[in-house]
């Protein structure tokens, strides 16, 4: 509480920060150094604080934080500490949700300030008529020789080539290879005659047959380079393509090019140290998200019609969010996870997805058709009609947690449309939802991502060849010499630094298996959840930084297994894109497609950037 002493507070914790890394070194070097800092610390608090009282409350909190800081597994204290700390935060959680608030409110006025002075840039419309039609709808001019896929596919190279000089979303191109198989298609149709039976076998089996599609680069494409944004994966080039490609080649679509992503695809801004940073086609000023932002605003840009993504926290829905575009993630187990980088093990498994993301909402039935497996598109039964007039409808407001933003006026009146929307078309009677365990979705996710015996975050740094040093890292990138992200270092650093210890964990797995329970007992087949997408707008460059847990929105959804898909809802006054998340309980992607689909015709759908 006293002001002038916040920038020396501030330093303490970062020392104590420093040493925690410590427990990567041999354990004599740790104990010989904890009483030297101790003391170090200690007199500094007792110079800056006279007053006794002072002293003895900083002393405790300190005590806390220093058995926090220098955690060995034969030192009982540290449950000691856990709970202190568990304690306080509890108790003071609604003084922390002032403060948050308060925090959160000055990070945005910030980076309002950094950016007013800077030009706005936003990607054109297109004018091409063929980058204005739906994945759907060009396939079935294929079929039907209203147009060529080569047409298309160079349609497509050159909308690539025009926005990506301003939104770096291309980091790997298969142009040549893309017309050579448009080509291909052309010849087919050329030789056969509308209406045969061959004719009707391909159509039957290739849904997508000369249309091209655009891949997040962690999902491996055979002949092009998967890097995952990790440097020392800048040349590999995979041997065989993921599942998910080879059903969709199967459905006869053509890879084009592979998108940007952050740096081992664990940060919500797509950054890494060998493609550069991806920008918002509406405000270059602006993130595209992550992890699967460069596809999004590709996507967006009108640069592709239909792409591939994955989701383990918001991956494939905060980018759709940022972008104004369409993305779905499908119920666990629908689409195979092999050949999807790095590879998931635990429930890890439970929370990834890959899904598709879409400019407009009637591809995704098309794609979940190709993207799931045989038993499973019986499973969704996706060619069963939906009534929405039966729907139950439901929704909340946001997240009430330190940790997070809550919404804005404006992310608030768009979900409020969405309901109100529902309610007037339908007749319905939307039912206002507060769920107290969801506000703790931070604290499930950290949980949930936790896997004991996986490779640290710092070894998949290296792509596995070995524990990357992230403090030497974090030294290296302050003199501008690292070859990682200061996001992926600062991950690396505290992967291994769990605030939670063995018995709060469990009870955090309860609470999450038990608002995972009643939400799928009270949505069952015929009800869905309206839900923000994001507490704010697209962020600005580097905000993330200072607001990382704001994806805790989306990674609710994740920790609960529940599919989700996000919806535009048009333009905010800045020509900035407004949406909301529509849940549903595990297989019942049919009923979240069919809301995307009326929503869509309700308020637009995606809609292109303005002209700078």
């Amino acid at each position: 509480h006293q002001l002038d002493h916040i920038p020396f507070v501030v330093l303490i914790v970062l020392i104590l920060f420093f040493f925690s890394s410590l427990k990567y070194s041999s354990s004599k070097y740790s104990k010989s150094i904890r009483p030297l800092v101790s003391l170090i610390v200690f007199i500094a608090i007792f110079t800056q604080y006279t007053r006794p009282v002072n002293i003895a409350a900083i002393m405790h909190w300190l005590y806390a934080f220093m058995l926090l800081a220098f955690p060995t597994k034969r030192n009982p204290r540290i449950r000691t500490a856990r709970f202190m700390l568990a304690a306080f935060l509890k108790t003071f959680r609604p003084l922390l949700l002032v403060i948050s608030e308060i925090y959160f409110r000055c990070v945005d006025i910030l980076f309002w300030a950094i950016n007013v002075f800077t030009k706005r840039n936003a990607v054109r419309k297109p004018t091409d008529s063929l980058l204005l039609i739906s994945a759907t709808q060009a396939a079935d001019m294929i079929r039907t020789r209203e147009l060529t896929s080569e047409e298309l596919v160079e349609a497509y190279i050159n909308r690539i080539e025009q926005v990506n000089g301003i939104i770096n979303a291309v980091v790997e191109k298969n142009y040549e290879n893309a017309r050579y198989l448009a080509k291909e298609v052309d010849a087919i149709f050329d030789n056969l005659q509308t209406g045969s039976e061959r004719y009707n076998e391909l159509i039957a089996s290739k849904p997508l047959l000369g249309v091209p599609f655009t891949i997040k680069d962690c999902i491996e494409v055979d002949g092009l380079r998967c890097t995952i944004g990790i440097t020392s994966r800048k040349d590999l080039v995979a041997e065989k393509d993921a599942a998910v490609v080879q059903r969709m080649r199967n459905a006869g679509a053509i890879p084009l090019a592979v998108t940007n992503v952050p740096e081992v695809c664990m940060w919500w801004e797509s950054v890494n140290a060998i493609h550069g940073r991806s920008s918002n086609p509406y405000d270059t000023r602006r993130i595209t998200g992550g992890s699967s932002g460069g596809e999004a605003a590709l996507i967006s840009a009108a640069g592709s019609v239909i792409g591939l993504g994955s989701d383990i926290g918001g991956s494939i829905r905060m980018p759709s969010y940022f972008n104004g575009v369409f993305g779905l993630k499908p119920t666990s187990g629908i689409v195979p996870l092999t050949g999807h980088l790095p590879p998931t093990e635990g429930f890890r498994t439970e929370m990834l997805r890959i899904g598709p993301i879409c400019r407009y909402a009637e591809d995704l039935i098309i794609m979940l058709k190709v993207m799931a497996t045989e038993e499973s598109v019986g499973l969704l039964q996706l060619e069963k009609a939906v009534n929405l007039r039966k729907m139950r409808l439901f929704y909340m407001e946001g997240l009430k947690t330190p940790y997070a933003q809550s919404i804005s006026s404006e992310c608030y009146d768009a979900l409020k449309r969405a309901v109100r929307y529902f309610e007037t078309k339908y007749d319905l009677c939307a039912i206002r939802l507060d769920l107290p365990f969801a506000h703790y979705a931070v604290e499930f996710f950290l949980t949930s991502i936790e896997v004991p015996g996986a490779p640290s975050f710092a070894h998949h740094m290296t792509d596995l060849k070995s524990e990357l040093n992230c403090l030497g890292e974090l030294v290296k990138w302050c003199f501008r010499r690292s070859r990682h992200t200061f996001p992926a270092i600062m991950t690396g650093i505290l992967d291994r630094q769990s605030p939670f210890n063995d018995e709060q964990k469990k009870v955090l797995m309860s609470l999450r298996d038990r608002l995972n329970r009643e939400l799928r007992e009270l949505l069952q087949d015929d009800a869905i959840l309206i839900f923000p997408s994001f507490p704010t707008t697209a962020p600005y460059h580097h905000q993330p930084l200072l607001t990382p847990l704001n994806f805790a929105y989306t990674a609710l959804w994740n920790t609960l297994a529940m599919p989700v898909v996000q919806c535009p809802m048009g333009l905010n006054k800045r020509g900035i894109p407004l949406g909301v998340q529509v849940v549903g309980a595990p297989a019942t992607d049919r009923l979240l497609i069919a809301v995307a689909q009326d929503l869509e015709d309700g308020f637009g759908g995606w809609r292109p950037a303005m002209d700078s």
